[in-house]
């Protein structure tokens, strides 16, 4: 079983043995009420890994947007001008952001006098109406974006500290059609001119992807309506579904703190405090500081960890503060559940096992040295690169099978590195039904990994 694997890894890492890759996604799609109103600030997934084909970097995803339809014309998704998207990297601890990547984004329109995303254009003497990148820019397309990216080195609100990677940067247009876009040997072209290697080593894209997220989200949410002893006979609800991704490929040297090779990752996104309307242009204005209004570190908490009445607050607490949310991981519901509909007969009380497994780090694997706050933050031990989740996250990992079985007591006591307690029945047995993304099993093996977006 997976989560056996899981458990052979960790008692691996405690004994301080070479670890073995472990194949096992979840995600937050519109997991609180407020930001299900919002989807362009809307974190989806966060992953960390090493880079597969350049063992001294790290790989930092953070997906937003969620439920992109590939045909979703004549506005087509994008990232917010409007919303400040940030990866913020705790190296020491103590929950707070220590380096930060910030990027702002800016979208202009062409040919105002069209409905359509691209437009036509004369290129070697002939008019043409499919986008192409001339080397420099994109031919034809109609709402072109770019964007610029910064990294900081001080925890705060508004950083002037700021040292700009890259300004004037492009994002690829959307998928559109074959007569827009072309078709997937050409699109994958066309995305990949937006790929941009930046100084000290680090490589940055930010536009459309497949959603690498899968899951049975009918019956998971139709009050655990699913058989939790099959690996089969569910429904990838994310099949064909799109995201926008930001991803950075940094040198472990950049991210690295000063007490250990542990790094604490989440990613936010923050609008300005201040919205007026207008009925004459620019219709849409923003101004006062900036207000986090959503946040992901691990994958599920908002989703089954934290209650309806504090999920806005989640989003727009920061991971120091999180020890506010310590009883929902000590005395989770889903246990609760558990017992009630499978009969598992897990402990749903004291639940150590959890804490440690999502708000601190595991002992021996990826706590860190100097640990000193309760925070959701997505750990990842640089010096264990090939784990998967809790150390990090993959992008093909079933991390829905994993926290399953977590609640349910698979991980308790085990090795003696992480606390016990009474596990469910079928422990280390738990399945949601889906083994794996049905449009995109495996992911691109070089920048930026995840796979080109779904085709209408």
């Amino acid at each position: 079983m997976r989560n056996r694997v899981l458990l052979a890894v960790v008692a691996a890492a405690a004994l301080g043995l070479t670890l073995a890759p472990l194949t096992a996604s979840a995600s937050s799609h519109r997991e609180a009420p407020l930001i299900a109103e919002d989807p362009l600030a809307d974190n989806t997934d966060l992953y960390t890994f090493q880079a597969p084909d350049n063992p001294n970097n790290v790989v930092l995803v953070a997906n937003y947007v969620p439920f992109e339809n590939p045909a979703g014309g004549p506005n087509f998704y994008r990232f917010g001008d409007d919303v400040r998207y940030q990866i913020h990297v705790d190296n020491v601890g103590d929950g707070k952001s220590h380096v930060t990547f910030t990027f702002r984004f800016h979208t202009s329109t062409v040919d105002g006098t069209t409905f359509l995303y691209n437009t036509p254009y004369v290129r070697n003497g002939a008019l043409t109406k499919q986008i192409a990148f001339d080397g420099a820019k994109y031919l034809g397309w109609n709402r072109p974006q770019s964007y610029s990216v910064s990294v900081s080195r001080i925890d705060g609100e508004d950083d002037s500290s700021n040292a700009v990677l890259g300004s004037n940067l492009l994002t690829p247009p959307d998928v559109v059609g074959i007569a827009s876009t072309g078709d997937a040997a050409y699109y994958h072209t066309l995305a990949n001119a937006a790929i941009h290697n930046l100084p000290g080593g680090v490589t940055v894209f930010a536009g459309q992807r497949d959603d690498p997220f899968y899951a049975n989200l009918g019956p998971i949410f139709d009050i655990l309506t699913l058989n939790p002893l099959s690996a089969t006979g569910g429904e990838d609800y994310l099949n064909n579904q799109n995201v926008h991704s930001i991803v950075l490929s940094v040198p472990k040297s950049m991210i690295k703190g000063p007490n250990d090779s542990v790094i604490g990752v989440w990613a936010t996104a923050s609008r300005r405090q201040e919205t007026v309307l207008s009925s004459t242009p620019p219709f849409k204005a923003s101004d006062g500081n900036w207000v986090q209004v959503s946040r992901l570190g691990n994958p599920l908490i908002n989703e089954v960890v934290i209650g309806l009445g504090q999920k806005d607050l989640f989003n727009a607490a920061r991971p120091a503060s999180d020890s506010q949310f310590l009883p929902r991981y000590q005395n989770p519901l889903l246990a609760v559940y558990f017992n009630v509909l499978f009969g598992q007969g897990v402990d749903t009380t004291n639940r150590q096992d959890l804490v440690d497994i999502l708000l601190r780090g595991v002992n021996t694997l990826n706590r860190p040295a100097q640990w000193s706050a309760f925070a959701d933050e997505l750990r990842y031990n640089m010096d264990v690169p090939s784990f998967g989740f809790p150390n990090g996250r993959n992008l093909t990992e079933n991390v829905v099978d994993t926290e399953l079985n977590a609640f349910d007591g698979a991980f308790c006591g085990f090795g003696g590195v992480i606390p016990s307690c009474h596990a469910g029945a079928n422990a280390g047995q738990l399945h949601q039904g889906v083994s794996q993304d049905s449009d995109h099993p495996t992911a691109q093996s070089s920048f930026p990994y995840l796979n080109d977006p779904n085709m209408p």
